[in-house]
């Protein structure tokens, strides 16, 4: 085989490449006048092919990540990537686990998502699910791969890289580390010089960015796979937001008992920060914390037969003493329980109300002031947070609000001077749904997780949360279940079918992986969350206005409500652009953060 079969050039985290043309699937001028285009092989944010070197930034406690893209015009196997070790002043190392290298997988489109016609990238193979290699030893591939059915057109296949700094100074000191990526195949061998400048300053192990993405397959799996999956979320910038975990109750009349053990054995690990130890299998950012927040059991049930109603459900008749005396008992109790551990104190407590959600009748309005005032009974005002769900009018919430602490808006519905007037009366609000509209009927789901769409919809969630200062849920990272290994389309209905809906984290089992798989969608998503600790940063650095106008170079209109139906140009959609402002952002935060260090 000749030594020239194979070429390897590197990109940046921010597109995705064809896997038979070795373009960037967002290369479409026809979509977007701004999406990337131009020799990329040649150079791109992180790429110089003339000096086959890679450039890139990061802050300690962060990670920084690009993509490897190996090709060759004709088959060739046994192809090894490697890139063992960064080293950096003073002998400083950055290796092992914290250097991971991942095979993209593809995944078939076969048709736009329904209701995204004009921004859907179209038909083609996606690289989606990454494999990981073990850690220490090369990646290994073939092209073309049989195991992922491409066919003979797969000359291009992505390799992508992880790499983690970790947050001591000691352990990371800010300057120049470098190393050696090495891909080698029978016959040839290419190698490229990776350069990594390390800011002298830490991301926050806290996540800044309110808000969880709604789960609801987890808490069914085994504990040991659970844990897994709130390990792989914390590294990747948030919260799973889970609607029921609850104890064991029997209610007999008036009197109540609530049996803590399977409960606390499944999640006192989360309420405690023990899931986040070394000693449990985690490393990364937040060691030791805490989750943010947990959903309590409580629920009213939906009608007609209450279904789910926790502790009980309300007789048909309405309201008694009895029914009362129970929820009253039973959240006296839940308030002792959590009150008694110190961990279980700190963690904030959310009651949502399912068998109200997205009401908007008056007698709904009236059961949720209702349920407030009787939850308020036993848990104490602040004590929790009441949230709703849902696009309420502002005549709806005049009503609600002395009732209701956390909204969670449809982004549809989204109205910043309805959220900015309820805010200064003490209701916080975090956004739902899409951000990107062609028409009223994409407001029913969540496309910024659609595996067809750009990366930015993914990257671009926490960016509008900062701008809007509100916080976020979204709908599902896990679903789909074993056929989205080989089924772009994973939400099919008589009126829509959507691609990777839902669908951020791959089920491990499927390709004998004890672990959840990580998705490059996954990757996006980390990398905003991690955005948004610059912006938090530079606040607490006394320049929040630095980090605003970063954001709106970005984002030039509003990303949600009413003003963005029809209107698919709302940020500037070259993800180098964003990368450049972030650049910018981290060398403030080293001049302003560093300066603090060496004091």
């Amino acid at each position: 085989m000749s030594g020239d079969l194979v070429t390897v050039w590197t990109i940046g985290d921010g597109v995705r490449v064809n896997p038979e043309t070795g373009g960037p699937i967002e290369e479409r001028p026809d979509i977007h006048a701004d999406y990337p285009s131009g020799e990329y092989r040649e150079k791109n944010v992180v790429w110089d092919a003339s000096e086959s070197r890679v450039v890139l930034h990061s802050a300690r406690n962060e990670f920084v990540s690009f993509q490897i893209i190996v090709a060759s015009a004709q088959p060739v196997a046994g192809v090894e990537v490697r890139l063992d070790r960064l080293l950096g002043p003073g002998g400083a190392e950055i290796s092992g686990r914290n250097v991971a290298l991942f095979k993209a997988w593809y995944v078939r489109v076969r048709q736009p998502s329904t209701g995204y016609e004009k921004t859907s990238l179209g038909p083609g193979w996606y690289p989606d699910a990454l494999l990981p290699a073990p850690t220490g030893e090369p990646l290994c591939l073939d092209l073309p791969d049989e195991k992922n059915a491409i066919g003979e057109s797969h000359r291009h296949q992505t390799v992508w890289c992880d790499i983690y700094l970790p947050q001591e100074r000691a352990a990371a000191p800010p300057g120049l580390y470098r190393g050696t990526l090495s891909v080698s195949w029978p016959g040839g061998q290419r190698e490229l010089q990776v350069e990594l400048r390390v800011w002298d300053f830490a991301l926050p192990d806290e996540i800044h960015c309110r808000g969880n993405i709604y789960n609801n397959s987890i808490q069914h799996m085994e504990p040991d796979l659970e844990l897994r999956y709130f390990q792989m979320a914390r590294r990747h910038g948030f919260q799973p937001g889970i609607v029921y975990y609850r104890p064991e109750l029997k209610v007999d009349g008036t009197k109540v008992h609530i049996d803590w053990s399977a409960y606390d054995d499944r999640l006192m690990k989360y309420l405690d920060g023990s899931a986040f130890t070394e000693t449990s299998g985690y490393w990364g950012p937040g060691v030791g914390l805490p989750i943010d927040h947990i959903i309590l059991p409580f629920d009213c049930g939906k009608k007609p037969a209450r279904r789910g109603a926790w502790p009980i459900a309300m007789p048909d008749g309405g309201p008694t003493e009895d029914f009362e005396a129970v929820w009253v008992e039973t959240e006296r109790q839940l308030r002792e329980h959590f009150e008694a551990d110190p961990h279980r104190r700190r963690v904030e407590k959310i009651v949502f109300l399912e068998g109200l959600d997205e009401a908007y009748s008056e007698d709904a309005y009236q059961q949720m002031i209702y349920y407030a005032n009787l939850l308020r009974r036993g848990l104490g005002k602040e004590w929790f947070k009441h949230r709703i769900d849902g696009g309420y009018s502002r005549e709806a919430m005049e009503k609600l609000h002395p009732y209701v602490d956390l909204v969670i808006c449809h982004t549809i519905a989204f109205d910043a001077d309805k959220i900015a007037h309820f805010r200064e009366k003490g209701v916080e609000s975090w956004c739902y749904g899409p951000m990107i509209y062609e028409r009223r009927e994409n407001s029913a789901c969540g496309s910024n997780t659609f595996l067809d769409l750009d990366l930015l919809t993914c990257r671009g969630l926490a960016w509008a949360t900062w701008k809007h200062r509100c916080g976020y849920c979204q709908w599902e990272f896990e679903w789909a279940g074993d056929r989205a290994w080989t089924e772009a389309l994973n939400w099919v209905t008589e009126h829509v079918e959507y691609n990777g809906s839902g669908l951020l984290i791959y089920r491990g089992d499927v390709v004998g992986s004890p672990d959840p798989i990580p998705s490059i969608r996954l990757k996006a998503h980390r990398r905003g969350f991690q955005d948004y600790e610059y912006f938090w940063l530079l606040q607490q650095a006394g320049r929040e206005a630095d980090a605003d106008e970063a954001v709106d170079s970005i984002i030039h209109t509003t990303p949600f409500g009413e003003a963005s139906i029809e209107n698919t140009e709302i940020w500037r959609n070259d993800p180098e652009v964003w990368d450049r402002a972030r650049l910018q952002l981290g060398e403030k935060l080293h001049a302003i953060l560093g300066a603090q260090e060496t004091r």
